[in-house]
């Protein structure tokens, strides 16, 4: 009797276990399925509003009589619909291909220094807007990687273009590069609205975008910083972010990038 007691325990045990195994997947592929869907809703949105700003101005181009200033007006939409279109078609298929690891690595010699320079030009001029003030530190000795300069250049693109798009209007936006032997550490740190600590861990994922974002009108798909963060993987490095508040009442959002200064043909550190 006790042994036939024991043998249906141990029965009953490994029956509960499959069951929280089975249980467990269950709500894992129900997960995936609900992301699968807001994936393509946010898809089909993205794709659909373009498109829609474009038909009202041809139709509006078609209209008889329409002035010169009006003609030029619908055609600046259409310009900068089809361009937000192609930019979006153009990052989908970047994304796929460095997540199929179908780009191959292209090495060469990078002065980060001169990179910044570069970009911290580009910033000036498309937040000015804003009054957005840049604060780079940067260590006196060279900053010299052999990386792919396109992979990084991209990268520093987005990670400025992100600071820049939710920073607090008149604040300062600090970009911070540290480096060791064989790594440089750069962080870019905003003042801004919070991330919530349950969203924190998804920002790098496609099309998701922090709660609010909608309705602020801040353009974007949510594909900047999942590009990002495939091309940082790609160049063997690693990104992380942080979200903290300020004494006055802002948030400091932080992205910490670090990445080896040398990787192999391969894309081996």
């Amino acid at each position: 009797m006790d042994d036939r007691t024991a043998q249906l325990q141990r029965s009953l045990e490994v029956q509960a276990k499959l069951y929280e195994k089975t249980r467990q997947q269950v709500d894992q592929l129900r997960h995936m399925n609900q992301l699968k869907d807001e994936f393509l809703s946010t898809m089909s949105h993205e794709l659909r509003t373009p498109l829609t700003s474009m038909t009202l101005a041809i139709r509006m181009l078609r209209q008889p009589g329409l002035s010169f200033d009006r003609q030029q007006r619908y055609l600046d939409i259409l310009e900068q619909q089809c361009t937000q279109e192609t930019n979006l078609i153009n990052d989908l298929l970047a994304l796929q291909k460095l997540d199929s690891r179908q780009t191959p690595l292209q090495i060469r010699k990078v002065d980060l220094k001169v990179l910044i320079g570069d970009r911290t030009i580009a910033f000036e001029t498309d937040w000015s807007h804003k009054n957005l003030t840049l604060a780079i530190d940067l260590p006196d000795d060279p900053l010299t990687l052999y990386t792919n300069f396109d992979g990084l250049d991209r990268i520093l693109l987005e990670l400025l273009t992100n600071a820049g798009k939710y920073a607090a209007p008149n604040s300062t936006i600090d970009l911070q590069v540290r480096q060791s032997d064989d790594a440089v550490t750069l962080q870019l740190a905003n003042l801004g609205t919070a991330i919530a600590p349950e969203e924190l861990p998804f920002i790098f994922d496609k099309f998701r975008r922090g709660s609010g974002i909608t309705q602020q009108a801040i353009p974007g798909t949510g594909l900047g910083l999942a590009l990002v963060k495939s091309l940082v993987s790609h160049l063997n490095g690693a990104i992380e972010a942080t979200s903290e508040p300020q004494s006055d009442g802002l948030w400091r959002t932080c992205l910490t990038l670090t990445l080896p200064k040398k990787i192999t043909r391969k894309g081996e550190a």
